[in-house]
């Protein structure tokens, strides 16, 4: 007798899907995915404060992925909700909303604009000049079509072409060499079409297009790669050798030696105010936001740093500690003068400092994580290029080791 087969229910399609959109930093955002009658939209969720909903990248200590993970979990639940609500709204209205389509429809030069406004707020100087200077190669491209370009149709051929005029653009010397011919630097190529391409993921975000157009590229290996730069690092004997030689600017050889062993930037030093220097008991410890990355820095300052700063006098907890700092370029003026006095070989900048408290750090036997936290890295493979940097120099020093007893036989 055969069986009779169990009648088993139909499966219900969802109207409305979640989606997830990998992000540069590791972290997933959500999105809907919303499909009715041959229709369909995308809309980036938010939580109650404007915020988009993300998931975190689940790393750090034991404690801190268990707390990533349940943070993860509250927000998967928020988005389920959220989901179920929409796909209710579909289901009684019989129609999906194309207010993302409406919206590609924004010229591009309108949405740069409001990009940089929104990164203005919570981004380094630098990074906001380099959207202008996106601006003005797009211009320089585009011409007067700039001003027409609907974010719709910068799609990943408007990309790609982009990417080739920033590899041929090139322009006459200044006053000095009138006839010499200019090109873009690798590192200026990569960081004007790296800013394009986190202005198009911001686009996605806010719902303005549904994707972004330079994905395609990454997929295909086409985007530009970051160029490798060299970080030049001074050893412990040679800060020793500029503690003991004078320079002609003691504000900058204070704020220089206070950055080795800190590893503020010097935007960080520029501004830094004594308000940011708290008594602890017996210790000073610094408490400030860096500005390129707005990461938060609380940390203990050794016996060096303390010894670096100025003697505050009379100032008031407002007035910068280093202050006045001349332009970078006097500065790295001065620095390559004392760098000479003091015996040192290498050239060396004032970013060197910070990469000095990374290398001698890790030399000193704190692990990858905790420098990554004193440094404000967001990416511990940024921590780990001075470790490299270490295994390098140790290397070397092996070798030359070896040239010493090269004359002596086996």
């Amino acid at each position: 007798m055969a069986r009779t087969k169990k009648k088993t229910s139909p499966k219900v399609k969802q109207l409305v899907r979640i989606r997830f959109k990998e992000l540069a930093n590791g972290e997933r955002s959500i999105y809907l995915d919303l499909y009715k009658d041959g229709k369909r939209a995308y809309e980036f969720l938010k939580d109650e404060n404007g915020r988009p909903l993300r998931l975190l990248v689940e790393t750090g200590t034991p404690d801190e992925v268990k707390a990533i993970k349940e943070r993860n979990h509250k927000t998967l639940l928020q988005a389920e909700s959220l989901r179920v609500a929409r796909e209710k709204e579909v289901v009684e209205l019989g129609k999906v909303e194309t207010g993302v389509t409406k919206l590609g429809k924004m010229l591009l030069k309108d949405w740069i604009e409001q990009y940089k406004g929104l990164t203005s707020t919570v981004s380094s100087v630098s990074k906001v000049k380099q959207i202008s200077t996106v601006v003005f190669h797009l211009k320089n491209w585009l011409g007067s079509k700039f001003d027409r370009v609907q974010m719709q149709e910068a799609d990943t051929d408007f990309c790609r072409a982009f990417l080739k005029h920033l590899h041929g653009y090139s322009w006459k010397g200044i006053v000095a060499h009138p006839d010499k011919v200019y090109t873009l630097s690798d590192n200026s190529y990569y960081h004007i079409f790296i800013t394009l391409r986190h202005c198009f993921d911001r686009a996605v975000r806010e719902g303005i297009i549904t994707v972004n157009p330079t994905d395609r590229m990454k997929e295909t290996g086409e985007l530009p790669k970051r160029p490798d730069v060299q970080r030049g690092f001074l050893t412990a004997s040679e800060v020793s050798m500029l503690i003991k030689t004078e320079c002609r600017n003691d504000t900058i050889k204070r704020a220089f030696l206070f950055g080795c062993f800190t590893g503020l930037r010097v935007s960080d030093l520029s501004d830094l105010r004594w308000e940011d220097i708290k008594q602890d008991g017996q210790d000073l410890r610094l408490q400030v936001v860096m500005q390129k990355t707005k990461s938060p820095l609380y940390m203990k300052l050794n016996r060096q740093a303390v010894q670096s700063l100025p003697d505050r006098g009379a100032a008031a907890g407002t007035d910068r500690v280093f202050s006045p700092l001349p332009t970078l370029s006097t500065i790295e003026r001065i620095l390559r003068q004392w760098g000479k006095d003091a015996g040192v070989e290498k050239h060396f900048t004032f970013h060197t400092s910070r990469h000095t408290f990374g290398t001698l750090t890790l030399n000193a036997g704190a692990d990858l994580y905790t420098v990554s936290k004193l440094m404000g890295h967001k990416n511990l493979q940024t921590t780990q290029i001075y470790a490299e940097l270490l295994n390098q120099t140790r290397d070397d020093a092996v070798d030359r080791l070896s040239d010493i007893f090269s004359e002596v036989g086996s």
